[in-house]
C-alpha cells in the first residue's frame, strides 16, 4: 500500500473535517479526542442519527487511519524530509497506559517540535524508535491532507480502535488488522 497514493483517494471526501497541523501544535486534537471519547463511552450518545454522534463520527473518518507494517512505516520515514520523534498524543488523556512513541513527519514533525512536544531526530533515530516498539501496531494517520502521523498504538486507549468497537469503521477492510 502506497499511503501518498491513498492520501490522494481519500482527501477530496475528508478535507473538511480533517485534523490539521495547526490543530496538533495548539492541543485542539487532544480536546477532540477527549470530546469523542465522552460520546463514545456513553452508550445513549452513540445511536445514529445523534448529531454529536454523527459530528464525532465524521472527525474521526477525517483522519483516514489504517494500519501499516514497520516495513511501510520505515519507507515513509525514509520519504520524510524532517522526521520527529514524541510521546502518543492521546496519551497525556491516559498517562497510565503504556509509554509509546509516535513519529511525526514533514511539516507536523516541524510543528510538534517547535511547540515543545516531540524532538527532531534522524531516520535511523526514528526507525530504532519503532523497532524497540514491535509489540506494537502501527497506525498512519492524515494531518492537512497527507500521513503524516505514525503511532505505536495502544489498543485500548486509541481513539481510533474505540471508534471500530463502537461500529465506526474508519480503516480500510482491505489494509486493516483485527482490533
Amino acid at each position: 500500500m502506497d499511503l501518498n497514493a491513498l492520501a490522494k483517494r481519500t482527501i477530496s471526501n475528508n478535507i473538511k473535517v480533517m485534523g490539521t497541523t495547526e490543530d496538533y501544535r495548539i492541543g485542539r486534537v487532544v480536546e477532540g479526542i477527549r470530546r469523542a471519547e465522552r460520546v463514545l463511552d456513553n452508550r445513549d450518545a452513540r445511536s445514529p442519527g445523534n448529531p454529536e454522534f454523527e459530528k464525532i463520527r465524521e472527525k474521526i473518518l477525517g483522519f483516514s487511519p489504517v494500519w501499516i507494517t514497520m516495513e511501510q512505516a520505515v519507507s515513509v520515514i525514509r520519504q520524510a524530509q524532517i522526521v520527529a520523534v514524541g510521546q502518543r498524543v492521546c496519551r497525556v488523556l491516559h498517562p497510565e497506559s503504556p509509554e509509546t512513541q509516535s513519529v511525526f513527519l514533514d511539516e507536523l514533525a516541524g510543528v510538534m517540535a517547535e511547540a515543545g512536544k516531540a524532538g527532531i531526530v534522524t531516520a535511523e533515530m526514528a526507525e530504532e524508535v519503532l523497532n524497540r516498539q514491535m509489540r506494537h501496531r502501527f497506525i498512519a494517520s492524515m494531518v492537512s491532507g497527507r500521513y503524516l502521523e505514525l503511532c505505536a498504538v495502544h489498543s485500548p486507549d486509541c481513539i481510533f480502535c474505540k471508534a471500530e468497537r463502537v461500529g465506526i469503521r474508519c480503516f480500510d477492510r482491505n489494509t486493516d488488522l483485527p482490533i
